[in-house]
């Protein structure tokens, strides 16, 4: 009988070098896909030893990783680099700088009324995943008190989910996720242009923009005053179509739309990937 690696077609690990991550490819095999740990404010040079935050040092435990392993870090800020891990696994030490990866060639900010703490954490995991370059929470007309309170209160852990979406979606730059602000501050101050989703308004058509912010209000939507006041400051009203969106999926489809060139074209970069592959493939 064929060895277990021959019948589940896994490639032998190289001779030499540290070790990825083996992952089943398509046709292709296996490859492997180095973890991806987020460093904050770590100097990513060649050579450079960087010790591990507490919370990466135990995923590295959780995932198996042994001395030698690769690894890609993750400053939260832009720079990246492939890294093999080091004894005792609390520290790695820099091999190569990465080109950075999974960035929206523009940056659109969401901003997200206070609503239900179970539903923005969702729409911030996503709409990390879906590109968002940062999040402004802000208390709208139909935003309840309790959960202005608790989202107050609960936004170290939106920074978390932040960063684990960076991680796993392969990302490079963590969004910011702030507030919760007044309306007022959202009128005056966003980043434009601006668009604010408001029920059977004109579609939001894909297509190639600038960047700016996208205002997402409450359940049950922003009212027509803080519409006026949006239209009014030169924000360009738009809808997602007939259906009833949750806050959380009117952020996906936003995003997507915002970030969706004409003729269906990602406006993403396509930097070499940093993937490693046992034997030569990418991910």
């Amino acid at each position: 009988m064929a060895p277990r690696a021959a019948r589940v077609g896994l490639r032998a690990r190289p001779a030499g070098g540290g070790r990825g991550v083996a992952r089943r490819g398509g046709a292709g095999g296996v490859t492997s896909s180095p973890p991806r740990l987020l460093v904050p404010g770590a100097a990513l040079r060649p050579g450079a030893l960087v010790p591990l935050p507490a919370e990466e040092s135990r995923h590295v435990r959780a995932r198996r990783l042994s001395e030698g392993d690769r690894v890609v870090l993750l400053d939260g800020s832009g720079a990246r680099a492939e890294a093999v891990l080091l004894p005792g696994r609390s520290a790695a030490r820099v091999l190569v700088p990465l080109p950075a990866a999974g960035e929206p060639a523009a940056a659109v900010t969401v901003a997200l009324a206070v609503s239900d703490p179970s539903r923005v954490e969702w729409a911030v995991e996503k709409g990390t995943e879906c590109g968002a370059a940062a999040f402004l929470l802000f208390a709208a007309a139909r935003s309840q008190e309790a959960h202005l309170r608790a989202l107050s209160a609960r936004l170290p852990r939106l920074r978390r989910v932040a960063a684990e979406a960076t991680k796993q979606c392969d990302r490079t730059v963590v969004p910011r996720v702030d507030g919760p602000v007044p309306f007022r501050d959202v009128v005056s101050g966003a980043v434009r242009p601006v668009v604010a989703l408001v029920p059977g308004a004109a579609p939001l058509m894909p297509g190639k923009r600038p960047g700016g912010t996208l205002v997402v209000g409450p359940e049950g939507g922003l009212d027509a005053e803080e519409a006026a006041a949006l239209a009014a400051s030169g924000a360009a009203l738009a809808g997602l179509g007939p259906r009833v969106l949750r806050l959380e999926t009117a952020v996906v489809a936003g995003l997507v739309r915002l970030l969706w060139a004409e003729g269906g074209d990602p406006v993403f970069p396509s930097p070499p990937s940093d993937n490693i592959a046992a034997e030569g493939g990418a991910e």
